[in-house]
């Protein structure tokens, strides 16, 4: 080999490992900046001040018009010299320098709030001032915004309200959400109202769903070299009442449509967005929406419906509109009608929730893994809308619809709303995005692409269903601040714990999408770390034998690769933690 050569390969060397270096720092710092829960809620009590901060932080981060403040993070990056902090973010996945740049904005922001919780606004402004050269007048709104915050976090109306609540008095209003999204759900202690839903999408949920969905689909394009043919949309109710839609103007955004108001702002039909300015094919959905939005969005399921069908008829380029593209080719195929072919929009029987999915893999309750799919589609295939002529289609089971839809589908996706609650937190996530993409599996013959966006992420980061399982994984399941935390609270604790792993299982049986490490680090931090399975034993020792069989299912169904000698300490410590449970001693 030549010098030349070898002075060549050495710097694509040296390149592939800074690249690889400044993943991992991504990854790192993805996790360092996540909001952690450090313990559970207890009612009627207030947040401990750490965990203050760290909200606060949050908060801060996004601009926020209504009180004309903009992103601390932003004001930092701009006084600094460094540019608009959704820029450097970018940047410093590819430049060290950069990425030096961005920890130098966050670690500025960081002892901003933690001065402000300490000495209040004015210190907080002098010294941004005189530290990264950020104007009073600039930063005086987000923390006059942090001083109403904090104020009301220091206070507490639970059981009070509670209490009066029993006496049948009054209890005031305030809107249902998480304090990042929207501050105005201080105080707590206060009766939840939902959103008209004619107004559904709101227009600042349309403008912020353009970005995610570019992204969406700029990933599946970059890793399969293709926009997907169909993708499968996951819609529940309350995180479309507290985003106020989000959910539903990504669907809207898929399709290539606007929502059009009437005088009263009423979204009560659809523009469609040409070509020229989107730019893409239209994508075609199919949407699967809960109970729960079923009963509170009627007429919203009928804005997607119209959608759908005024999309299909549209005079355009089969290759670049999918949905006409797909119903055409099943009235073809099935010999069926448009209004038929057309649906798109797929729930619960009237008066019946949830898919059962959940249930059947936290009961062990499957043999074969299409059984989870099937299930899905049994609880999921009844349709809504209207048809050709007005008429309602009010929930009437069309299994062969949703099913020849299905066989479309090349991506499923959930958005994300809120830093509280993940996919390992609650069974939900795997009930519904695991249960759909279980579904698609079977009737595409190939597992679909399965992402989620964190749409409150500065940067609107769309992740794979594996990225986000390793990075709740490694953020809470495997992190002492979280399960610390949650030991904090005895019985409940460790029930949490165990719930966690569980839910991270149901991703194993739903989407194969959780590695072997992950199974064999929560073995080691809780079962074979015999100081730490003695606290669980204590203090929970039916979650304690929960957790350490859901191990034991995990490898027998083949989603963990374990080694013999560990394999034989964890039947030793589940019969062992039996025992204890039967009084044997």
């Amino acid at each position: 080999m030549s010098e030349k050569s070898q002075t060549n390969e050495a710097l694509q060397s040296a390149s592939a490992r800074d690249r690889r270096v400044l993943e991992l720092c991504e990854q790192v710092l993805e996790i360092e900046q996540r909001l952690i829960p450090t313990g559970l809620h207890v009612f009627g009590r207030v947040a401990e001040e750490a965990a203050n901060v760290d909200m606060l932080r949050m908060v801060a981060s996004f601009d926020r018009p209504e009180s004309g403040a903009r992103a601390l993070p932003d004001l930092v990056a701009e006084g600094l010299g460094f540019g608009p902090y959704a820029q450097l973010l970018e940047a410093s996945k590819q430049s060290v320098l950069r990425l030096k740049e961005r920890e130098r904005v966050d670690e500025v922001v960081q002892a901003a709030i933690e001065l402000f919780v300490n000495a209040r606004e004015e210190a907080s402004c002098t010294w941004l001032e005189e530290t990264a050269r950020v104007k009073r007048e600039e930063s005086r709104p987000i923390f006059s915004l942090l001083s109403k915050i904090l104020e009301q976090l220091s206070e507490n109306q639970e059981l009070e309200s509670l209490s009066r609540a029993l006496r049948g008095e009054y209890i005031e209003s305030g809107p249902g959400a998480d304090i990042v999204q929207n501050p105005e759900i201080l105080p707590t202690g206060r009766n939840t109202h939902a959103v008209n839903p004619y107004t559904v999408p709101s227009e600042i949920a349309y403008a912020r769903a353009e970005g995610t969905v570019n992204r969406l689909l700029e990933r599946h394009l970059r890793e399969h070299g293709r926009y997907p043919n169909a993708m499968a949309l996951v819609l529940w109710g309350l995180d479309n009442i507290k985003t106020q839609g989000e959910g539903v103007a990504q669907a809207l955004w898929l399709l290539g449509v606007r929502p059009s108001r009437d005088a009263m702002n009423r979204a009560t039909n659809i523009e469609v967005i040409p070509l020229e300015r989107l730019r893409r094919p239209r994508i075609d959905v199919v949407m699967t929406v809960s109970g729960i939005f079923r009963d509170l969005f009627g007429a919203t399921m009928n804005l997607l419906d119209k959608a759908v069908r005024a999309v299909a008829l549209l005079d355009e380029p089969l290759e670049m509109n999918y949905v006409r593209r797909n119903i055409e080719e099943q009235m073809r195929a099935d010999a069926c009608a448009f209004d038929e072919a057309a649906l798109r929009v797929f729930s619960n029987a009237p008066g019946n929730y949830g898919t059962n999915v959940n249930f059947m893999v936290m009961d062990s309750q499957w043999e074969q893994d299409s059984a989870l799919g099937d299930l899905f589609v049994t609880r999921k295939c009844f349709a809504y809308g209207r048809d050709a002529k007005g008429n309602a289609v009010e929930g009437r089971e069309a299994r062969r619809a949703m099913e020849r839809a299905l066989t479309r589908v090349e991506a499923a996706y959930q958005n994300i709303d809120t830093f509280e609650i993940g996919i390992t937190d609650v069974d939900h996530y795997f009930e519904y995005l695991g249960g759909i993409s279980k579904a698609v599996e079977k009737r595409a013959r190939v597992r679909p692409a399965i992402y989620l966006s964190d749409s409150l992420s500065a940067d609107h980061k769309i992740r794979s269903l594996e990225e986000t399982v390793r990075l709740e994984t490694r953020a809470k399941t495997l992190n002492p601040k979280w399960y610390e935390g949650m030991l904090k609270h005895g019985f409940r604790g460790v029930a949490e714990i165990e719930n966690h792993i569980s839910n991270t299982f149901g991703w194993s049986a739903t989407a194969d999408a959780v590695e072997d490490w992950v199974y064999t680090e929560v073995a080691k931090t809780f079962v074979l770390d015999e100081e730490m399975l003695d606290r669980l034993r204590n203090l929970n020792p039916h979650s304690a034998r929960s957790l350490v069989g859901r191990l034991l299912e995990a490898q027998g169904r083949g989603f963990w690769k374990a080694d013999a000698n560990v394999l034989e300490k964890l039947r030793e410590i589940f019969a062992g933690l039996e025992d204890q449970l039967e009084g044997i001693v």
